[in-house]
Protein backbone atom coordinates (compact mmCIF):
# COMPACT_ATOMS: atom_id res chain seq x y z
CA UNK A 1 0.00 0.00 0.00
CA UNK A 2 1.34 3.23 -1.33
CA UNK A 3 1.93 5.56 2.10
CA UNK A 4 -0.62 8.89 2.42
CA UNK A 5 2.09 11.11 2.54
CA UNK A 6 1.50 15.70 2.93
CA UNK A 7 1.87 16.06 -0.31
CA UNK A 8 -0.97 13.41 -1.07
CA UNK A 9 -3.06 14.94 1.66
CA UNK A 10 -2.38 18.59 -0.13
CA UNK A 11 -3.15 17.26 -3.30
CA UNK A 12 -6.63 15.01 -2.04
CA UNK A 13 -7.79 18.71 -0.22
CA UNK A 14 -7.37 20.43 -3.20
CA UNK A 15 -9.58 18.18 -5.19
CA UNK A 16 -12.34 17.80 -2.48
CA UNK A 17 -12.58 21.49 -2.40
CA UNK A 18 -12.21 22.77 -5.68
CA UNK A 19 -15.55 24.54 -5.08
CA UNK A 20 -14.66 25.40 -1.25
CA UNK A 21 -16.20 23.61 1.78
CA UNK A 22 -19.54 22.84 1.58
CA UNK A 23 -21.81 21.62 4.41
CA UNK A 24 -21.41 17.56 2.55
CA UNK A 25 -17.66 18.22 2.35
CA UNK A 26 -17.00 18.92 6.10
CA UNK A 27 -16.67 15.05 7.47
CA UNK A 28 -14.97 14.25 4.17
CA UNK A 29 -11.68 16.52 4.77
CA UNK A 30 -11.97 15.20 8.80
CA UNK A 31 -11.28 11.80 6.99
CA UNK A 32 -8.58 12.79 4.49
CA UNK A 33 -7.02 14.56 7.80
CA UNK A 34 -7.00 11.63 9.70
CA UNK A 35 -6.10 9.63 6.72
CA UNK A 36 -2.49 11.13 7.08
CA UNK A 37 0.12 9.77 9.24
CA UNK A 38 1.95 12.19 10.76
CA UNK A 39 5.87 12.09 9.27
CA UNK A 40 8.13 14.69 10.51
CA UNK A 41 10.33 14.59 7.24
CA UNK A 42 7.12 15.68 5.71
CA UNK A 43 7.36 19.38 6.77
CA UNK A 44 11.29 19.23 7.20
CA UNK A 45 12.30 22.68 7.03
CA UNK A 46 8.80 24.40 7.12
CA UNK A 47 9.07 24.48 11.19
CA UNK A 48 9.56 27.92 12.79
CA UNK A 49 10.04 28.22 16.61
CA UNK A 50 9.95 31.27 18.64
CA UNK A 51 10.41 31.65 22.37
CA UNK A 52 7.99 34.82 22.69
CA UNK A 53 5.20 32.95 20.37
CA UNK A 54 3.44 29.58 18.42
CA UNK A 55 4.43 30.38 15.12
CA UNK A 56 2.54 30.26 11.65
CA UNK A 57 3.88 28.57 8.54
CA UNK A 58 1.54 28.77 5.64
CA UNK A 59 1.46 25.76 3.32
CA UNK A 60 -1.32 26.14 1.00
CA UNK A 61 -4.09 29.23 0.33
CA UNK A 62 -6.12 26.42 -1.38
CA UNK A 63 -7.15 28.45 -4.53
CA UNK A 64 -8.53 30.73 -1.86
CA UNK A 65 -11.30 28.74 -0.83
CA UNK A 66 -9.01 27.66 2.45
CA UNK A 67 -5.57 27.92 4.00
CA UNK A 68 -3.74 24.90 5.38
CA UNK A 69 -0.97 25.87 8.06
CA UNK A 70 2.11 24.48 10.43
CA UNK A 71 1.84 25.63 13.70
CA UNK A 72 4.68 25.18 16.23
CA UNK A 73 4.01 25.47 19.90
CA UNK A 74 7.20 26.09 21.77
CA UNK A 75 7.02 24.86 25.65
CA UNK A 76 4.10 26.58 27.48
CA UNK A 77 2.41 28.63 24.66
CA UNK A 78 -1.19 28.83 24.01
CA UNK A 79 -3.25 30.90 21.58
CA UNK A 80 -5.62 33.43 23.33
CA UNK A 81 -9.24 32.69 23.17
CA UNK A 82 -10.31 33.37 19.95
CA UNK A 83 -13.04 32.72 17.23
CA UNK A 84 -12.94 31.75 13.93
CA UNK A 85 -14.88 34.14 11.62
CA UNK A 86 -17.75 32.33 9.86
CA UNK A 87 -14.70 29.69 8.80
CA UNK A 88 -14.74 26.00 9.62
CA UNK A 89 -11.57 24.99 11.81
CA UNK A 90 -9.36 21.39 10.95
CA UNK A 91 -6.44 20.50 13.26
CA UNK A 92 -4.48 17.72 13.84
CA UNK A 93 -1.77 17.21 16.29
CA UNK A 94 1.46 16.27 14.00
CA UNK A 95 4.18 16.26 16.53
CA UNK A 96 3.29 16.35 21.41
CA UNK A 97 0.28 16.73 22.76
CA UNK A 98 -2.22 20.03 22.77
CA UNK A 99 -4.60 21.08 24.78
CA UNK A 100 -7.89 22.69 23.74
CA UNK A 101 -10.82 24.82 26.08
CA UNK A 102 -13.55 25.71 24.83
CA UNK A 103 -15.79 28.70 25.86
CA UNK A 104 -18.72 29.65 25.65
CA UNK A 105 -19.40 33.06 23.35
CA UNK A 106 -20.51 35.74 25.47
CA UNK A 107 -22.01 37.69 22.11
CA UNK A 108 -24.13 34.81 22.88
CA UNK A 109 -24.98 34.68 26.04
CA UNK A 110 -27.10 36.72 27.97
CA UNK A 111 -25.32 38.44 31.02
CA UNK A 112 -28.17 41.14 32.62
CA UNK A 113 -26.10 41.66 36.28
CA UNK A 114 -22.90 42.97 34.72
CA UNK A 115 -21.42 44.52 31.19
CA UNK A 116 -17.93 42.30 31.61
CA UNK A 117 -18.47 38.73 32.13
CA UNK A 118 -15.63 36.36 32.90
CA UNK A 119 -15.29 33.55 29.67
CA UNK A 120 -17.59 30.70 30.91
CA UNK A 121 -15.44 27.30 29.84
CA UNK A 122 -17.56 24.13 28.36
CA UNK A 123 -15.18 21.58 28.20
CA UNK A 124 -11.60 21.03 28.48
CA UNK A 125 -9.93 18.36 25.54
CA UNK A 126 -6.50 16.46 24.86
CA UNK A 127 -5.11 15.91 21.43
CA UNK A 128 -2.40 13.49 21.23
CA UNK A 129 -0.56 12.40 18.10
CA UNK A 130 -2.63 11.48 15.19
CA UNK A 131 -5.80 13.42 16.45
CA UNK A 132 -8.06 15.63 14.26
CA UNK A 133 -10.23 18.35 15.94
CA UNK A 134 -12.81 19.80 14.06
CA UNK A 135 -14.71 23.77 15.62
CA UNK A 136 -17.02 26.41 13.99
CA UNK A 137 -17.95 29.64 16.12
CA UNK A 138 -21.34 27.16 16.20
CA UNK A 139 -19.40 25.27 19.09
CA UNK A 140 -18.37 27.76 20.33
CA UNK A 141 -14.48 29.97 21.36
CA UNK A 142 -11.56 28.05 21.87
CA UNK A 143 -7.80 28.48 23.45
CA UNK A 144 -5.32 26.07 21.85
CA UNK A 145 -1.52 25.61 23.40
CA UNK A 146 0.93 23.31 24.64
CA UNK A 147 1.35 22.52 28.15
CA UNK A 148 4.41 20.56 28.52
CA UNK A 149 7.56 22.03 30.11
CA UNK A 150 10.14 20.05 28.07
CA UNK A 151 9.05 19.69 24.70
CA UNK A 152 7.32 21.35 21.72
CA UNK A 153 4.10 20.84 19.61
CA UNK A 154 3.57 20.75 15.86
CA UNK A 155 -0.25 20.96 14.87
CA UNK A 156 -1.36 21.09 11.23
CA UNK A 157 -4.47 23.89 10.63
CA UNK A 158 -6.95 23.90 7.86
CA UNK A 159 -9.44 26.74 7.64
CA UNK A 160 -12.10 27.19 5.03
CA UNK A 161 -13.10 29.70 4.06
CA UNK A 162 -9.67 31.52 5.05
CA UNK A 163 -9.51 34.78 7.38
CA UNK A 164 -7.19 37.29 7.75
CA UNK A 165 -8.37 38.25 11.49
CA UNK A 166 -9.92 37.32 14.12
CA UNK A 167 -11.18 38.30 17.28
CA UNK A 168 -9.52 37.27 21.07
CA UNK A 169 -11.16 37.77 23.89
CA UNK A 170 -10.07 38.79 27.33
CA UNK A 171 -10.41 36.13 30.08
CA UNK A 172 -11.94 38.44 32.77
CA UNK A 173 -14.10 40.96 30.74
CA UNK A 174 -15.34 38.81 27.91
CA UNK A 175 -14.32 41.89 25.78
CA UNK A 176 -13.42 41.25 21.84
CA UNK A 177 -10.04 42.95 20.20
CA UNK A 178 -9.84 42.13 16.82
CA UNK A 179 -6.53 41.20 15.58
CA UNK A 180 -4.67 40.43 12.32
CA UNK A 181 -3.88 36.92 11.33
CA UNK A 182 -0.50 36.79 9.58
CA UNK A 183 2.43 34.20 8.92
CA UNK A 184 5.92 32.94 9.93
CA UNK A 185 6.57 31.56 6.90
CA UNK A 186 4.95 31.02 3.74
CA UNK A 187 5.80 28.37 1.49
CA UNK A 188 2.31 28.45 -0.29
CA UNK A 189 3.75 29.33 -3.93
CA UNK A 190 5.79 26.23 -3.60
CA UNK A 191 2.32 23.91 -3.75
CA UNK A 192 2.19 22.28 -7.02
CA UNK A 193 -0.99 22.15 -8.66
CA UNK A 194 -3.30 19.25 -8.33
CA UNK A 195 -1.96 17.41 -11.50
CA UNK A 196 1.49 17.57 -10.77
CA UNK A 197 1.41 15.70 -7.39
CA UNK A 198 -0.62 12.67 -8.70
CA UNK A 199 1.22 10.07 -8.59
Amino acid sequence: MEKYDLKALQSDLRSELVNGLSEESVEMVRELMCRYKSCPKDWDGKETWSDKKYSRTLLDKGNGHYNLMILCWNTSQESPIHNHPNSHCFMKTLKGEVFEELYKNPEMASCDSCSDCKMEKIEDRVYKLNDVAHITDADGLHRVGNKSHVDGAVTLHLYSPPFSSCLKYDDDTGRSTEVPMGFDQDFSEQSCPRSCCVK
